[in-house]
């Protein structure tokens, strides 16, 4: 009985261990497979997690593409539409420039012809001259003609930097040798020399416009001098002519002549010096009469000639626009006091005066 007992308990604890270890090995499958399944899990979190992360990336690359490539075609097309811009201020700039090439070139005939009219009268050849142009009116034109060119200038400058501006900003998405930044960049270069160069040259057509306008004034001065002095010239002929005539036509008056008979015109003092008397000798001068009109002198030439005074002269004054009618003429103021002072009572002596003539 015993030894059955002890073969059920021996086999009871058999069971029991078997049982245990059944149990264990099942807790332990169940723990491995709870671990497999937790780490397939999260593998397969973390396949999710990375596909994820990569989607994004490729989402985020292709926006950045996007962006990149819609900055390089803004960044073109801004710089080719800047460039057709450049390009039209650019012909401005050009037609303005030969406008104010053509007026200088313009303004340069004109004082070579005035220069050869002036030269070919001082020779004696005479040359129908050209009427002066109103210098306001050119003045005008040629200061508003100033300001566009200033103005084009200024625009062109504003583009250039303008363009250097955008040139630089796509050098930050696009390398320097990129072959349309290396188009821009050369463009610009040879944009900047063009203006350099349209600078200097409308420096150049003022300082030349500046040099004609002083030359100009020269030969108009030249042109006026000779102008008047041969004014003088054809005036002193018609007065000798005048004179002569006068002499020659007029008898001598049947009844004495009056003081009241003569209009001896302006009155003068004694002892006055008048200076730059064209075709009359230094000296001084017994004067009878002053008119500053023609009809006035040869009405008094005349009624002296009829009162006997066959030698009466004049000389023309331009400073004044005067004619200074005498008959006599003496080296030393002595000797010309003398004959004042021995004038006597002719009707034509009843103002006269001594003026001294210095040329």
């Amino acid at each position: 009985m015993a030894a059955e007992a002890k073969a059920k308990a021996d086999m009871e604890a058999e069971q029991a261990r078997l049982l245990a270890e059944a149990k264990a090995k099942a807790d332990a499958e169940a723990t491995e497979k709870l671990k497999a399944e937790e780490e397939t899990r999260r593998l397969r979190e973390e396949e999710e997690r990375q596909a994820r992360l990569a989607a994004e990336r490729a989402k985020a690359d292709a926006e950045a593409a996007a962006l990149a490539a819609k900055a390089k075609d803004d960044t073109g097309k801004a710089i080719e539409n800047l460039t057709q811009s450049v390009e039209g201020t650019s012909n401005i700039q050009t037609d303005l420039l030969n406008q104010f090439k053509a007026t200088v070139a313009n303004k340069q005939k004109d004082l070579n012809d005035l220069k050869e009219e002036n030269d070919l009268s001082e020779k004696g050849i005479y040359r129908e001259p050209k009427p002066f142009k109103s210098v306001a009116a050119e003045n005008s034109q040629i200061e508003a003609l100033k300001v566009q060119i200033a103005d084009a200038n200024n625009s062109m400058k504003n583009e250039i930097a303008k363009l250097t501006n955008l040139y630089n900003e796509r050098l930050k998405k696009f390398p320097k040798d990129d072959p349309l930044n290396k188009a821009y960049l050369e463009k610009i270069n040879e944009l900047k020399a063009a203006q350099l160069k349209m600078e200097r040259e409308g420096a150049a057509l003022i300082a030349d416009l500046e040099r004609i306008k002083t030359e100009t004034e020269i030969e108009r001065k030249r042109r006026i001098k000779r102008a008047a002095y041969e004014n003088d010239e054809g005036r002193y002929a018609q007065d000798v002519a005048s004179l002569k005539r006068i002499k020659e036509t007029t008898k001598l008056s049947s009844t004495p002549l009056k003081a009241s008979d003569f209009d001896f015109g302006e009155e003068q003092s004694n002892m006055q010096i008048i200076k730059n008397i064209k075709n009359s000798d230094n000296g001084y001068y017994l004067i009878v009469a002053v008119h500053n009109s023609v009809e006035k002198r040869d009405e008094f030439l005349t009624k002296a000639v009829a009162a006997g005074r066959s030698d009466i002269n004049f000389f023309y004054n331009v400073a004044t626009s005067k004619y200074y009618i005498y008959y006599e003429k003496y080296d030393g103021l002595q000797e010309a006091t003398k004959a004042l002072d021995a004038k006597g009572s002719k009707p034509y002596n009843g103002k006269m005066a001594i003026v001294k003539v210095e040329n």
